[in-house]
């Protein structure tokens, strides 16, 4: 019996190999998301510890040192959720091309395992046709 051969494998390796590039676009647009949601929360925690501790100023210049330094944290938080909105754009956008690279991907598996059942049913109907000439030619000779 001869092997089953899809004659477009090589561009469904193609696209596999284009998801799975996509796949890692998106992990790395996803990390860096992450990784500056990770920041603001420390940002947070940062005046946290810093208002609680507030109590121990004793000048006025420990007091100002503190308001400049809220100021900084405040403006770095404003910078981060910036970039924080660019990355969830860059996010979404990996992530539209990771479900397109997907959508095409399951097209050609789909059209595989269609003309697999078709080269099945059609290989299973030549070997029935090859029993009957066996069993009619034992027929005829005997």
């Amino acid at each position: 019996m001869k092997k089953f051969v899809f004659n477009m494998q090589k561009i469904l390796d193609l696209r596999e190999f284009e998801k799975k590039q996509a796949e890692a676009e998106l992990g790395k647009a996803v990390a860096e998301e992450t990784k500056i949601k990770d920041t603001l929360e420390l940002i947070a925690r940062q005046r946290v510890q810093q208002v609680s501790e507030a109590g121990k100023i004793s000048g006025v210049n420990e007091l100002y040192g503190l308001s400049n330094y809220f100021a900084l944290l405040d403006q770095r938080k404003e910078q981060l959720l910036k970039d924080l909105v660019q990355a969830q754009m860059v996010t979404e956008q990996k992530r539209e091309v990771f479900k397109q690279a997907m959508l095409k991907v399951k097209a050609l598996e789909k059209l595989k395992e269609s003309r697999l059942s078709e080269w099945k049913t059609e290989q299973k109907r030549k070997e029935a046709a090859e029993i009957d000439d066996i069993n009619n030619s034992k027929i005829y000779r005997e």
